[in-house]
C-alpha cells in the first residue's frame, strides 16, 4: 500500500515537471534564448534546439504525460477499491460488475485531481519566467525525446500518413488568424504601430492579390516598336525616366524583349547607331493575369530580373508589372526624383464628397468610403462605372451604388479619367490623410496616395 502511494506521488511530481516543462519551452521568447545562446550560455542553446521543433516537444510531452495520468488513476483506483469494498461491503454486494464502475469513477476523480493539482499551479508559476525556467528543463525534456524518440517518429509518421496523403506537408500550428489577433493585440497596447500593423496584414494579403491588380495597364505602358530609330528610343526613354522598357514588333501584344536603359546608352555611347533596337534586346519574362503576387515576388528574385509581362487568356498583352508594384503592395508607395508631379488619385472635398483618379482600385475605394460595391467583374472605379453604365460615359454621367454617386468628371477618348464620388446615405468614412495646404488653392484635400502621371505610368 505504502508502495502505491510512494509511485503515485511520483508520477505526481514527474507529471507537474512536465506541464511546466511544456510552459517553460513553449512560452519562452525564442529571440531572448537566441541571445543567451550567442552569449555562449551552453543551456540556451540546447533549450533553443528543444523548443524549435515545437511538433517533436509538444508530441513527447504528451506521451510522457499519458503514460503518467494513467499510472496515477490506475495506482489511485487499485489503492482505494478495496477500502471502499469494505466502506460498503456490508450494504452491498460487490460483484465485477460494481468494481468495474468503482473503479471508473476513482480513475476519474485521479485524473481531475492531476488536471488540476499537476498542471494548473505549476503552469502558472512557470509563466512569470519562462526563459529561464526552460534553460532548467531543456535538459530534462531533451532526454524524454532521446528516450521517447522510436514512438515519437513513429506517432508522427502515421499522423502525417492520415492527415497529410501529399509528402513533406506540415500542418502548420500558427495560423493567419492568430497572427492577425496578436497583431491587433500589440497596436491596441502600443506596441505596434498602425503603419507597421498595415505592413503586416499587407504580407498576407499578397497571398491573395492577382497579378492584374499591381500592373500598370497596356494603355499606360511606354513601349517602343523594334524598328525606333537609336536615338528616338534613348530620348523616350530618359523623357519618361524608365530604366526598362518593352519592345515589340507590329503590335505590342507581340513584345520581342525588354530594352534597359544602360544596354540603350552604351550602345550610343560607342556610335552604334545604325543597328537597331533588336540586338539589344533581353528575353522578357511573361506571366499570366492570374499569377499570385507572392509567387511573382519570388520567381523575379529567382531569375533576378525586375520586370514581368502579364498577359491574358488570349496570349495579348495586358500590362506590365515590376519588382517595384509587388514592394509597394506590402510597404506602401516607393516615391522617387521621376513622381515629383504624380497626381493624387485620391482627393477629399470634405466629409462627403471625394474625387478620384478612375484607375483607383475599388477594393480601395470600398475601404475609403466604407461600400461594398462588387469586385468580381471589375478591379477599378473606371471599370465599375463601365459595367454599370453598359456604355463609354460621357462627362457629368452618373452612376448610383450602395448609397453613393459616381460622377463622370473627365473623359479622354474612350478612358474615364476622374470621378466625383457623393456619400448620400450618411455614413462617414474612413479619414483620409491630410497633405500640406496647396498654395495655388489654399485647400487641403487630404490626399491618400499618390499614382503616377496620367500620360504614362512609371515602370523600371
Amino acid at each position: 500500500m505504502e508502495i502505491g502511494i510512494v509511485l503515485i506521488l511520483v508520477l505526481l511530481t514527474l507529471n507537474s515537471l512536465l506541464s511546466m516543462s511544456r510552459a517553460a519551452l513553449v512560452n519562452a521568447s525564442r529571440g531572448q534564448l537566441r541571445q543567451m545562446a550567442e552569449g555562449g550560455e551552453s543551456a540556451a542553446v540546447l533549450a533553443l534546439r528543444v523548443a524549435e521543433d515545437a511538433t517533436k516537444l509538444l508530441t513527447t510531452l504528451r506521451f510522457a504525460q499519458t503514460f503518467c495520468r494513467f499510472g496515477i488513476a490506475g495506482l489511485s483506483a487499485l489503492i482505494l477499491t478495496p477500502r471502499l469494498e469494505l466502506l460498503l461491503g456490508g450494504w452491498l454486494a460487490l460483484d465485477l460488475q460494481t468494481q468495474s464502475i468503482i473503479f471508473f469513477v476513482l480513475w476519474l476523480f485521479g485524473t481531475v485531481l492531476i488536471v488540476n493539482a499537476g498542471e494548473f499551479l505549476p503552469e502558472a508559476l512557470i509563466l512569470r519566467a519562462p526563459e529561464q525556467a526552460a534553460l532548467t528543463f531543456a535538459p530534462f525534456v531533451a532526454f524524454l525525446e532521446w528516450l521517447l524518440a522510436p514512438l515519437v517518429q513513429f506517432s508522427l509518421w502515421l499522423s502525417g500518413r492520415v492527415s497529410s496523403p501529399v509528402a513533406g506537408q506540415r500542418v502548420p500550428l500558427v495560423t493567419e488568424e492568430e497572427i492577425k489577433t496578436l497583431v491587433d493585440a500589440g497596436e491596441e497596447g502600443g506596441a505596434i504601430e498602425e503603419d507597421e500593423k498595415d505592413m503586416i496584414y499587407s504580407i498576407f494579403e499578397i497571398s491573395e492579390t492577382w497579378a492584374r491588380e499591381l500592373m500598370v495597364p497596356r494603355i499606360d505602358v511606354l513601349a517602343l516598336d523594334v524598328d525606333t530609330p537609336l536615338t528616338d528610343a534613348v530620348d523616350a526613354m530618359l523623357s519618361a525616366g524608365h530604366s526598362r522598357v518593352p519592345v515589340y514588333e507590329h503590335s505590342i501584344d507581340n513584345v520581342l524583349g525588354i530594352l534597359y536603359t544602360k544596354d540603350l546608352l552604351r550602345a550610343y555611347r560607342a556610335n552604334k547607331l545604325e543597328g537597331g533596337l533588336r540586338p539589344l534586346l533581353r528575353p522578357a519574362y511573361f506571366v499570366p493575369e492570374t499569377k499570385k503576387a507572392n509567387e511573382l515576388l519570388a520567381e523575379l528574385q529567382q531569375k533576378r530580373i525586375h520586370m514581368a509581362v502579364v498577359v491574358d487568356e488570349y496570349g495579348g498583352t495586358s500590362g506590365l508589372v515590376t519588382l517595384e508594384d509587388i514592394v509597394e503592395e506590402i510597404v506602401g508607395d516607393i516615391r522617387d526624383e521621376y513622381d515629383v508631379n504624380e497626381e493624387a488619385y485620391v482627393e477629399q472635398l470634405s466629409e462627403t464628397e471625394y474625387i478620384f483618379d478612375a484607375r483607383i482600385n475599388l477594393d480601395e475605394v470600398n475601404e475609403l468610403l466604407k461600400l461594398k460595391l462588387p469586385t468580381d467583374d471589375s478591379d477599378s472605379l473606371g471599370g465599375f462605372i463601365y459595367g454599370q453604365l453598359g456604355h463609354i460615359p460621357a462627362n457629368g454621367e452618373k452612376v448610383v451604388a450602395d448609397g453613393a454617386q459616381f460622377e463622370v468628371l473627365v473623359v479622354t477618348g474612350r478612358r474615364i479619367r476622374k470621378v466625383r464620388a457623393v456619400l448620400t446615405n450618411g455614413r462617414t468614412p474612413a479619414a483620409a490623410v491630410p497633405s500640406p495646404e496647396e498654395p495655388e488653392t489654399g485647400r487641403k484635400p487630404g490626399v491618400t496616395k499618390p499614382l503616377p502621371q496620367l500620360e504614362g505610368n512609371r515602370h523600371e
